[in-house]
């Protein structure tokens, strides 16, 4: 926006400024009408249905009328004062001298006392009635209405002299520099602090807490100055527009409306914040007592998971989700005693809201909830903990993550297989980490050998390839079990100790391979069962046909 464009609207706001005025002049205020208590013989009379109607020649109100007279109601004695008081506030040779009592028949005359005066001389007339609803006599209330009706006809000529028009003019153009030199003044520090804040990139401006980086923090920045900047200048706009309807006396009233519009919600935050203080009060200590209950119970399961504290039958590994459960529930019970403290917490709406939320978190989670059970009896049935190798069904690996809903294996082969806790629970689970370091995993191997070939070499070669294997328990001694006797090859089973689980692929290939160099030493052919069947087939069709051959003539 340029100056000329911002120089233009303030015109433009003038302009419709002194177009409300004129039209405004007219309007009247209306006064609340309030029981009066007079007095007339020395006795009490509550006059709550004395009718009224305001006088108000230059829009606001100097007094009110009460009772008709004659054919005139009241409303039209109040409109014929308001036409005097304009033709007496017109008449060039005002004079405020010449304004008097006159005291007529039961009722005193408000009257202008002056040969060349045109009008009608009466202006008001103030009767037993008039003085009785507002307590005080004749005289007083005529004096009071005199000097008020004086007080406005200066006022009035006040209002309209040359003197305030030119204070007006002056005040106009003091509110159009100032609005001019602010904003100017604003646009000039507004490029002087984007310069500022981009020299501070990388220096002061570094990233927020590891996660918005530095020129998206600069972004940021610049956001929030724009939108300070926006609300600087219709807070400067909206002033300026009050200062307008308040220097025109026809618009006063324009102007404290708009103020009030301000004010008034800004009151009632600031009447509701003071009358919530107790209720704030109340939910800051329980909210602290609650945060040093976390805090005490925070240090315990701090010792108990270092084994300093210690309980018979509890676990340390129980012990981040046994806390874990306590603050939720600690947390459950305390919104159920802030619950009642929050604003509108009893209004239909917020309850309303609430139900729903309640039903709809009981209807889409029943999955969920059942996850964060079983996650709950898996962690207190201890199968695993994190970094064991299991099996859970096909899936063999080593635990990784455990969570309320999921848990987590990595394979061998750097697979990442998500398994629900629920689905953990309908299943068998094997934990070969608990198992080598408890009683010393038992990885076994199958070989086949034929039965020319003595049984206890077997065992030797057997027992000479379980010495070569690396990542074994020494202290427990390997042996080997003859599993069948088939038709044509006995199967020998040889079993190993290791407190290793993790190795269990690396010790499974050294044996296999160390089984291939001990029997390939010795000589001894290892056959599968299918090519040992087909061998000792041909060897059998071969003797048939040596002996089916006839002898050779020597």
């Amino acid at each position: 926006m340029n100056n000329a464009s911002k120089l233009l609207q303030i015109t433009g706001l003038i302009i419709l400024c002194l177009f409300v005025s004129s039209v405004y002049g007219q309007k009247k205020s209306n006064l609340k009408k309030e029981p009066v208590i007079a007095k007339v013989d020395s006795t009490e009379i509550v006059l709550t249905q004395a009718k009224g109607a305001p006088v108000a020649p230059f829009i606001d109100t100097l007094f009110m009328i009460h009772g008709g007279v004659g054919s005139f109601t009241v409303e039209q004695r109040a409109a014929a004062i308001e036409d005097k008081i304009r033709l007496l506030e017109e008449y060039p040779h005002y004079n405020s001298d010449s304004l008097k009592l006159v005291e007529f028949s039961d009722q005193i005359n408000i009257t202008y006392d002056d040969q060349k005066y045109e009008h009608p001389k009466t202006i008001a007339s103030i009767d037993t009635l008039q003085a009785q609803i507002y307590g005080k006599s004749k005289l007083e209330l005529a004096d009071s209405y005199r000097n008020i009706i004086v007080n406005a006809i200066e006022k009035r000529h006040y209002d309209t002299s040359w003197k305030r028009i030119g204070l007006q003019i002056l005040f106009v153009v003091l509110i159009i520099a100032g609005e001019y030199f602010f904003l100017r003044g604003m646009h000039y520090g507004y490029r002087r602090l984007k310069i500022f804040i981009r020299k501070q990139r990388y220096k002061r401006i570094k990233g927020l807490f590891n996660i918005i980086e530095a020129e998206k923090e600069e972004q940021i920045i610049f956001f929030l100055i724009k939108l300070l900047r926006l609300a600087l200048i219709i807070a400067s706009l909206f002033t300026c527009i009050l200062l307008f309807f308040k220097i025109f006396p026809h618009t006063t009233d324009i102007s404290d409306q708009l103020l009030d519009y301000v004010i008034s919600p800004v009151k009632k935050v600031v009447i509701s914040f003071k009358n919530y203080l107790p209720n704030l009060f109340t939910i800051l200590v329980i909210g602290l007592i609650f945060r040093y209950v976390k805090k005490f119970l925070r240090s315990i399961t701090d010792k108990i998971t270092e084994n300093k504290i210690t309980f018979k039958g509890f676990y340390p590994d129980w012990a981040k989700p046994t806390y874990n459960i306590v603050i939720g529930i600690l947390m459950i019970f305390t919104f159920i005693l802030i619950f009642p403290y929050l604003p509108n917490s009893d209004s239909q709406a917020f309850q309303g809201v609430s139900v729903f939320l309640g039903l709809m978190i009981s209807l889409g989670s029943t999955s969920v909830i059942g996850n964060i059970i079983a996650g709950f009896v898996i962690t207190y049935m201890r199968p695993f903990k994190v970094g064991d190798r299991v099996k859970m069904d096909d899936s063999v690996g080593n635990v990784i993550e455990k969570t309320a809903l999921v848990t987590r294996i990595k394979t061998p082969k750097n697979e990442i297989i998500t398994i629900p806790n629920s689905s953990v629970m309908s299943t068998k689970t094997v934990n070969y980490t608990f198992s080598a370091s408890q009683y010393g995993l038992i990885l076994y191997t199958t070989v086949t050998i034929g039965y020319d070939v003595p049984w206890r070499q077997v065992h030797e070669l057997l027992l000479k390839v379980a010495y070569k294997t690396e990542n074994l328990n020494r202290k427990q001694k390997p042996f080997i079990l003859q599993a069948a006797l088939n038709e044509f090859y006995v199967e020998y089973q040889l079993n190993v100790y290791t407190k290793d689980a993790n190795k269990m692929n690396d010790i499974y290939s050294d044996l296999r391979k160390n089984i291939q160099d001990v029997f390939r030493e010795a000589g001894i052919e290892l056959l599968s069962p299918h090519y040992r069947v087909n061998k000792n087939v041909h060897e059998f069709n071969d003797e048939i046909q040596m002996n089916e051959k006839p002898p050779v003539n020597e």
